[in-house]
């Protein structure tokens, strides 16, 4: 399925390539990212990937990336059990390889607005867990855990939509939230789906 992707959007690029202006660039950035059940805390992660801006019209442009991006979440929870205080925190984060395909509309030179899909393929997903124990008796213990792939959807597939400032003819920083519609654990029956804010720099050559 991913060959197929990919072989498509290699067409759908040399296609519009062939009757449009292209331009190539890098970008990087941090992200804030959390599954929609862990809603305590966003936990801090980054991106980095390519793109290829596709300029249809002065105003109107396609924007598809290949972006790497290290994503997850934090849940909480507390229990009292014989005058104890238990604690625990579980920090999940995931490595997905993300592709992006921006509708870019430019009201004026300086400000792009930005909306399009964006397909997930998760590389990997482990997580933390932190408990604490205060009463009687306090301790802390710590445990890391690596999930099989039967654990976690592989493919992910969500919108996204951005505001992007182009503060020179090259550079440009933007904001940018991706909401994703599949359920990130197989086993869920909640809706566990990742949600991510992006901040960061992009460079065109």
């Amino acid at each position: 399925m991913k060959k197929v992707f990919f072989a498509l959007a290699a067409v759908l690029m040399l296609s519009l390539t062939s009757q449009a202006q292209v331009k190539f660039g890098a970008k990087a950035g941090l992200n804030l990212s959390r599954v929609t059940e862990a809603v305590e805390t966003m936990t801090p992660g980054f991106h980095a990937g390519i793109y290829a801006q596709v300029k249809l019209h002065p105003m109107f442009s396609i924007q598809p990336e290949v972006l790497y991006s290290m994503q997850g979440g934090v849940e909480k929870d507390v229990n009292e059990i014989l005058n104890q205080t238990i604690s625990s925190k579980t920090t999940l984060t995931s490595h997905n390889v993300i592709v992006p395909i921006m509708l870019q509309f430019s009201p004026i030179k300086m400000i792009t607005i930005e909306a399009g899909p964006q397909f997930g393929f998760n590389l990997g997903m482990s997580s933390h867990n932190v408990v604490t124990t205060q009463g009687l008796v306090n301790t802390e213990t710590e445990s890391d855990y690596t999930f099989e792939s039967d654990d976690y959807n592989m493919f992910d597939f969500g919108l996204a939509a951005g505001l992007k400032l182009n503060v020179a003819s090259n550079v440009n920083i933007y904001a940018r939230y991706n909401f994703g519609l599949t359920n990130v654990f197989v086993y869920e029956d909640d809706e566990t789906m990742n949600q991510n804010l992006m901040l960061g720099v992009g460079f065109t050559f």
